[in-house]
């Protein structure tokens, strides 16, 4: 059992799972190797009352011993509140309070899995407050918890003036702030790095327009943020993949990527790259979408069968793009039959797949950057990847893409896509290649 282990997305997005399909939490601390306690806490701690648009009447305890009158302020009705229900069950009544579900007061403590959640009206209308335990949102709120925690300083107001009177003179006299701690670091209770963050967040007298050297950089450029609570993933990230590469070292790689021409919606290249070949595959979609992706592999998958498509694309490494956020239907063909297997990079880590993100420079050789593939057919494509792929690389020894491919790749995929040979003295990177 994992000790000392804060919870993970991806185990987050299990215990949604196991909860939904009616795992007790001892069962889902069992399948995720901790304990009960921690489980329990987590759906406590993150769960959420959910918004009743459709029934806001709730059951009070006191309900069938209630003999409160005339709550509403009309002294002329006779009869007890319990029978009103614009006022009893609600909180105009002080001595309402809602009766809980047993699934609220106890074990699994939300409604998550249950029959009665979605029936908002009816005989069978559940009328308990509901509470729901969502994965994404449990890991937003842990986020925030983590960043909150190690928000603004450690420091007491009376050691911050101390530090302050020791360094902001010195600074404001055109001293560094690496001199000040070079000559004071025994008086100082921080870093070097922590002072720079003082002045930084404007905690002491001296401020960064005091310093020597400061105000010439250039403010670094933040990513947005890296943590990733994209669902489509679990199972599916760069660590999984290589656990399975690992497990599975004779399968054929492939990377995915899209190439845009302008900023402006239109037709994109969609990239096939296989790693054993470096045999590169475009072809030309009408957009950036979803459907577009799913439709081009369904038909390249429909042309050589799916046995050719399964033996020379095993596996997929993709990033995690909008277009290539629905796996399971990448990874199935148009029957319902599994063709590939579909894993995606971490963010902002191209690298992952750095192959295909190299051999794109051939294409923009061919097509510049910022050019609109509008005016292109396929055929161009076809033309433009046959003088790619038979470009000598010296990372194979000054062989092709192509030749290779004719050695490890069946036969009928080339012939589907039109791929042949090309002399190396006829091969063209240049625009001028698909000038008409």
């Amino acid at each position: 059992m994992s000790q000392y282990k804060h919870l993970t997305f991806q185990e987050r997005i299990c215990i949604e799972e196991l909860l939904e399909k009616k795992f007790s939490i001892n069962m889902i601390a069992k399948k995720l190797k901790k304990s009960r306690s921690t489980i329990a806490r987590e759906i406590q701690r993150n769960r959420y009352q959910v918004s009743e648009a459709r029934s806001k009447i709730h059951l009070c305890i006191h309900e069938k011993s209630c003999e409160r009158t005339h709550v509403c302020g009309d002294e002329s009705c006779n009869r007890t509140c319990a029978h009103c229900v614009g006022i009893c069950h609600t909180d105009k009544c002080k001595d309402f309070t809602p009766q809980q579900c047993h699934l609220i007061v106890n074990s699994p403590f939300v409604c998550n899995g249950c029959d009665r959640l979605d029936i908002g009206i009816g005989h069978d209308a559940c009328r308990y407050i509901k509470f729901k335990y969502h994965a994404k949102r449990a890991q937003l709120l842990y986020e925030d918890t983590l960043k909150n925690s190690r928000t603004g300083i450690s420091y007491s107001p009376s050691e911050l003036a101390d530090i302050d009177n020791l360094v902001s003179p010195l600074l404001l006299n055109g001293q560094s702030i690496s001199t000040v701690f070079y000559n004071h670091a025994n008086e100082l209770p921080c870093c070097e790095r922590t002072l720079y963050n003082l002045v930084n967040g404007c905690y002491l007298t001296a401020r960064n327009i005091d310093l020597p050297r400061k105000v010439k950089f250039k403010t670094r450029y933040k990513h947005g943020n890296g943590r990733n609570h994209d669902i489509f993933t679990f199972d599916r990230t760069y660590a999984d993949f290589k656990s399975f590469i690992a497990e599975n070292p004779d399968v054929p790689i492939c990377e995915m990527d899209t190439v845009i021409g302008t900023n402006e919606k239109g037709s994109v290249l969609l990239t096939l790259m296989l790693r054993n070949c470096h045999l590169m595959i475009a072809l030309l979609l009408p957009n950036k979408s979803q459907a577009s992706v799913i439709n081009a592999l369904n038909d390249l998958c429909d042309q050589v069968g799916i046995d050719v498509f399964k033996k020379i694309f095993g596996v997929i490494i993709t990033d995690r793009g909008t277009e290539f956020s629905n796996p399971l239907a990448l990874e199935c063909d148009r029957y319902g039959e599994i063709k590939t297997k579909v894993y995606y990079c971490d963010s902002y880590c191209s690298w992952q797949k750095g192959m295909i993100e190299k051999n794109h420079e051939f294409i923009r050789y061919v097509i510049p950057k910022g050019t609109s593939f509008s005016g292109l057919t396929q055929a161009d494509i076809t033309l433009m990847m046959n003088h790619i792929n038979n470009y000598p690389r010296a990372s194979l020894n000054n062989c092709t893409p192509f030749a290779l491919a004719e050695m490890l790749v069946d036969k009928k995929l080339l012939e589907t896509l039109h791929y042949h040979k090309i002399m190396p003295d006829s091969v063209i990177l240049k625009p001028s290649l698909l000038k008409k």
